[in-house]
């Protein structure tokens, strides 16, 4: 092979690997959305309370996208609080729309690790033992909770799943759990 024609199959290789990288980089990143903070004033005491507002993804009857539906949760003092909120939030679901969660799941705890930009998600080990199976299903939980985490809360670029204070190999034995989540936004339907 000539030396110039190595130079342009190296460019085109390198090119086509930035093209590619840059595509999963936009399709992690999502869009730019920021809660709002909002503050009322309670009309009685004079005592104003903020809330956030933030915008939930849930699965519909008529769409293979999580569809979006806003809500306000009172600002507690401690971030990981906001977070719990929030998760409970998704965990009670809506009654317009599908939770792809099995019943009776609960959280156990969360944990935002900073350094790692990761939120730890220990659910209740009734989780595994619910689920419904299959790798459709798996991945809609996943990435029903982990999409909607990291879509509201930029600081947040991943999510760990634990059952019971464990690493679980899967939910039902299809996706691995051992290691955490990006976001996958290609599941989100924005208006």
């Amino acid at each position: 092979m000539k030396k110039g024609t190595r130079a342009w199959l190296a460019a085109g290789a390198a090119a086509l690997v930035l093209a590619a990288a840059l595509l999963l980089l936009l399709r992690r990143r999502g869009p730019g959305f920021v809660p709002e903070l909002l503050r009322r004033d309670d009309g009685r005491s004079g005592a104003v309370a903020e809330f956030i507002k933030v915008k939930l993804f849930f699965l519909s009857e008529t769409s293979r996208y999580l569809q979006p539906v806003y809500r306000e949760i009172e600002m507690p003092e401690a971030r990981e609080e906001l977070y719990r909120r929030f998760v409970s939030l998704l965990l009670a679901g809506d009654g317009a729309h599908i939770a792809p969660v099995p019943a009776g799941v609960q959280l156990r705890s969360l944990h935002y690790l900073a350094g790692r930009q990761m939120l730890l998600l220990d659910f209740s080990e009734s989780l595994a033992g619910s689920f419904p199976g299959g790798t459709a299903a798996e991945l809609e939980f996943i990435y029903y909770m982990v999409d909607n985490v990291c879509y509201n809360f930029r600081e947040i670029k991943k999510v760990k799943f634990l059952i019971g204070g464990n690493e679980s190999k899967s939910l039902a034995g299809h996706i691995d759990l051992e290691r955490p989540f990006f976001p996958d936004f290609t599941w989100i339907q924005e208006p």
